[in-house]
């Protein structure tokens, strides 16, 4: 059985160096809304990361190749659950061609997708969404607090295990972040290519996923035009996943932050909104990164700063 450990810090680095890539779980429409004031916007960042069942709180992951898995938190469970926040053996997890079928242990309550859960299920994985649009959300088991449902990396099948109790979580100190500045506000042109093209991107473990790509944003910074790739995102938005040349110093080595239409061919960036996927807090997490393009030679001193807090060794 193959369970994903937390990277050290100089293979967690070789990853992000050697393998441009990207991943849909971070990525998605995560921070929710978009307020107009830039420290509202920060707010709900926060809030939306702090959240019961948040990023924060992945206390886990698993991948799944063909065989079958006792869950439970006892010691030696093929998929661990948090010690003293969960049963023993909670049941076991048959995977065969893909299809994953929960049994529960005699005696076991639990709630899939807040029902009574029955004692066989097949568990249904998220269902991804076209270009810009939202993904179906996985069949989620719940056990007290302990919470559990199916994730894919790339073609891999894995178990994603949260908790809201996780050190991880319970221990957050906050993002920190660079001074406001309307100079880190610029308005970007849409180079479009003749027909969108499918980029195949790879996460931060090297697993690969497609992205439509309309084209390159080009915009000015300190004086030097810098040329983007982009990413097709729900409401009109365009993504961005880049890396600044502050990396591993000031900035994490992604970061991400949207592009919003003015309506004639142009784009704000906000790189005040520029902000750290989960993989800057939490090593459990499968995060897009930066295609070569996007790795700029230029250093943007706008957004959210790297995360120094006490899981930060682990997701560097």
């Amino acid at each position: 059985m193959t369970l994903f450990r937390p990277l050290s810090i100089a293979a967690l680095a070789a990853v992000l160096l050697a393998s441009p890539s990207l991943a849909q779980d971070a990525a998605g429409a995560f921070p929710p809304g978009n307020p107009p004031d830039v420290q509202d916007w920060r707010q709900q960042y926060e809030q939306t990361l702090r959240e019961d069942y948040g990023w924060l709180s992945v206390a886990g992951l698993t991948f799944l190749p063909d065989g079958t898995y006792v869950i439970g938190s006892a010691p030696g469970s093929d998929i661990p659950l948090p010690a003293g926040h969960a049963p023993e053996k909670v049941g076991t997890l048959v995977v065969a061609g893909g299809v994953a079928t929960l049994r529960l242990e005699s005696g076991v309550q639990a709630q899939l997708n807040g029902e009574p859960a029955p004692a066989e299920a097949v568990l249904k994985k998220a269902e991804r969404g076209a270009p810009g649009q939202s993904s179906t959300p996985p069949d989620k088991v719940r056990v007290g607090k302990v919470e559990f449902h199916l994730h894919e990396s790339g073609p891999r099948l894995a178990m994603r295990v949260r908790d809201p109790e996780s050190p991880i979580r319970i221990g957050f100190q906050g993002p920190k972040w660079f001074p406001t500045s309307e100079a880190a506000r610029v308005v970007a042109t849409l180079k479009p290519y003749e027909e969108p093209k499918t980029v195949e991107v790879r996460n931060i473990l090297g697993d690969p996923e497609p992205y439509q790509a309309p084209g390159q944003l080009e915009f000015t910074w300190d004086g030097r035009k810098v040329r983007v790739l982009v990413f097709t995102a729900a409401k009109g938005r365009l993504q961005v996943i880049f890396r600044d040349a502050a990396f591993g110093r000031e900035t994490y080595g992604t970061r991400y932050v949207y592009a919003e239409p003015t309506g004639d061919g142009r784009y704000v960036i906000d790189f005040n909104r520029a902000y750290n996927p989960p993989c800057a807090y939490n090593p459990y997490t499968t995060c897009p990164t930066p295609p070569s393009q996007n790795v700029l030679k230029v250093a943007i001193r706008a957004g959210e700063k790297i995360y120094d807090g006490p899981a930060a060794h682990a997701s560097r």
